[in-house]
């Protein structure tokens, strides 16, 4: 990702001849005299030119600042429909007038190759605003002030490479001939190594190195928001210069429950299972092969290899009589950790009748909106017994158990009545879409992404090493054996918090690393993962595989205004607190903060929330065996590098592979020197934000 956001107006979006059907009604619920003003300022703003619509929003919405009131629902929501307004229209979209004066708006229409420009500006306006806050200030003034450390100046400053010092030791690199010697060179002058980031201080300038991280992110382009739930950071530094400095930072962080075409290349859903069944050995037919252009003895010869309809139905025979009881397995373990005080019997759980699945389903809708203001527990002193008896829990575990009862009850039930596994399961395929299937799968996806699964959240390189490649550096280290290790060994003994308050005792997941995703910022210009495939052993390697791509729904374009606004309307509404980011209430809270505020206002959430870039989804297996595992096929993983005790030099080994790979051939291919010479420290600077 680039440190530095572009700065122009969005200057992308082309109004001429615009295609009337992208205009949707945008027509918030007021009442009349709020609809009159409302009718009244947004013709306003359309009649003015783009450029000035937000500035006069923005005066608008301070202008009628006094009805954020407790007392004046309708007025709030007045306001918080401007402030929706005023941040489409900064992420570019567009404004009209329709045939009876309603006001008409639709997304971005960008000219081609114009896309990775667009997001940046769509995230400027966040990002910028994170400077204006007081705190964060403060941090930035206190981190670039230069201080004394164990007798010398120092500053953040001092934790940004040195362009002279990389001039040189391109330079001297670049006079040898011989390729060892080049080799020998860049081990000398650039010396990567990857630090987790903890409570601990820099033994070089005294900072926090959460604080040297946090500095850093902050030159994102996109905003820095905190991320709670399992997560590392890391800083990848330079041990050849002075104090080390940073050459790049990363973080791993919870993964999305779910996201389709990393679910597909895994196989955790039902497409997967009806491919499994019905594939052959070999892929092509006769009649592909006839059409192809294969030579004819080679034709005959693949026809020969082609499996016979005897072999197929005994291979899907096999596989049904192995996926059938992997499925109860799953069910099975998933009602075993849910607690049943409260909510059934034992035997009530061993004979499953449709009865039994409505009086659950019952206890859900009576405690559905009962657990408002829901209060984080003290980590010190928490009674898993007590959570599990919570209404928002209580909740949880009736809406689970109906589910996961009711998949085994019709799972069971079809095996019975067809007698054969595979007719069972084709049945059960046909009939609702596969749902039974489903939801067996996801009871074992669900362990699975809590505990062996994370997100590359961040990373990238840092001016001036992202001259230098180390962009892809960053890319390979966050998958690297060290990384592996730090993981394993933090989360190994950890509670996990919502397993424990659904069995109502305390719960610790395996929690070995075996799969990074992560999705490209943006569509065009994704060379950081491009063409990473570090070869390993045995023709296994360590690669970053296009999943495919997705044009999802996303929160980082609404200023944190727009979404106190919408929380305290909604808040008002409801009574109460809904969403209080707490564990167990679900994912991605503020984007389903930002759900219910649209739709408490009539404003259709599909539309506004969907970011209209497309970007690339990446999936990186850390085991021979990952998919086998994922799967709940084998509880062994056969990791590509060995788990003994070397990780530190299986991850130099990658290192060195990075330097022969990339940073060689940067030193000599490109014009570095003239790059390095144009680099200025003050140029990353945050202050200049302000």
């Amino acid at each position: 990702m680039d440190s530095n956001a572009i700065k122009s107006e969005p200057s992308l979006v082309k109004v001429e001849s615009e295609d009337l059907e992208e205009f949707s009604p945008f027509n918030p619920i007021l009442n009349d005299y709020y609809k009159n003003v409302f009718n009244r300022v947004s013709h306003t703003t359309a009649e003015k030119l783009h450029s000035q619509r937000v500035d006069y929003l923005k005066g608008v919405i301070n202008e009628y600042n006094y009805l954020i009131d407790d007392e004046n629902l309708e007025g709030l929501k007045l306001i918080t429909a401007f402030s929706i307004m005023k941040d489409l229209l900064a992420q570019g979209w567009r404004m009209r007038k329709g045939k009876n004066d309603e006001i008409l708006l639709a997304p971005p229409k960008l000219l081609r190759g114009d896309s990775k420009q667009y997001l940046r500006q769509q995230l400027e306006n966040e990002r910028n605003a994170q400077f204006k806050i007081e705190s964060i200030k403060k941090f930035i003034v206190k981190m670039e002030k230069s201080k004394k450390y164990k007798g010398k100046t120092v500053s953040v400053f001092n934790l940004i490479g040195n362009e002279e010092f990389l001039k040189d030791a391109v330079c001297e690199i670049k006079s040898n001939v011989e390729y060892k010697d080049k080799f020998e060179l860049a081990k000398t002058y650039v010396k990567p190594y990857i630090q987790l980031v903890d409570d601990s201080t820099c033994s070089h300038t005294g900072y926090k190195l959460r604080d040297i991280w946090r500095y850093f992110r902050y030159t994102w382009s996109i905003p820095y928001k905190s991320t709670p739930g399992r997560n590392l950071f890391y800083l990848i530094r330079d041990g050849a210069q002075e104090n080390h400095p940073v050459m790049g930072i990363a973080a791993l962080g919870n993964s999305v429950l779910q996201l389709s075409h990393r679910d597909n290349y895994i196989g955790w859903n039902t497409e997967s299972l009806k491919e499994t069944l019905r594939k052959r050995t070999k892929t092509e037919t006769y009649e592909e092969m006839i059409k192809g252009q294969l030579g004819l003895k080679r034709k005959v010869e693949r026809v020969i290899e082609l499996e016979s309809d005897e072999e197929h139905k005994e291979r899907v025979q096999k596989e049904s009589k192995r996926i059938a009881p992997l499925l109860i397995k799953f069910l099975d373990d998933a009602i075993g950790d849910i607690n049943l005080d409260g909510l059934l019997s034992e035997q009530e759980v061993k004979n499953i009748s449709e009865e039994t699945i409505s009086k659950l389903k019952a206890v859900a809708e009576d405690l559905k909106n009962k657990q408002l203001n829901n209060k984080r527990s003290s980590s010190d002193n928490i009674v898993w017994t007590q959570e599990s008896r919570s209404p928002l829990y209580t909740k949880k575990r009736a809406t689970e158990l109906a589910k996961l009862l009711d998949a085994k009850f019709r799972i069971t039930k079809t095996l019975e009545t067809e007698g054969d596994e595979y007719l069972a399961l084709k049945k059960l395929l046909s009939a609702d879409k596969g749902k039974s299937i489903n939801v067996a799968m996801q009871a074992n996806r669900k362990k699975k992404i809590g505990s062996n699964l994370m997100e590359i959240i961040v990373c990238g390189a840092i001016p001036p090493y992202n001259q230098l490649l180390s962009g892809k550096l960053v890319s390979i280290l966050i998958c690297s054996p060290k990384v592996i290790k730090d993981y394993n060994q933090k989360y190994s003994t950890q509670v996990s918090e919502i397993a424990s308050r659904m069995k109502g005792e305390k719960v610790v997941r395996d929690s070995r690393l075996a799969f990074l995703g992560t999705t490209s910022l943006y569509h065009m210009g994704s060379s950081q993962y491009n063409r990473i495939k570090v070869p390993v052993s045995d023709g296994k390697y360590l690669e970053y595989k296009k999943l495919g791509e997705t044009e999802g729904y996303g929160s980082v374009f609404f200023t944190q205004e727009t979404t106190k606004s919408i929380s305290k309307m909604v808040q008002i509404i409801d009574g109460g607190r809904k969403i209080n980011n707490v564990f167990g209430e679900g994912t991605s809270p503020r984007l389903r903060l930002l759900r219910s505020g649209l739709s408490t206002l009539g404003i259709s959430s599909e539309k506004y929330l969907n970011h209209h870039t497309r970007r690339i989804v990446y999936g990186i297996q850390l085991a021979s065996n990952t998919s086998e595992f994922l799967k709940g096929e084998t509880d062994n993983l056969d990791y590509l590098f060995p788990m003994d005790g070397n990780e530190e030099i299986y991850t130099e080994e990658l290192i060195d592979y990075w330097r022969k790979r990339w940073f060689l051939r940067r030193v000599e291919n490109v014009d570095i020197l003239e790059r390095l010479s144009s680099f200025e420290k003050k140029s990353v600077a945050l202050s200049n934000y302000f």
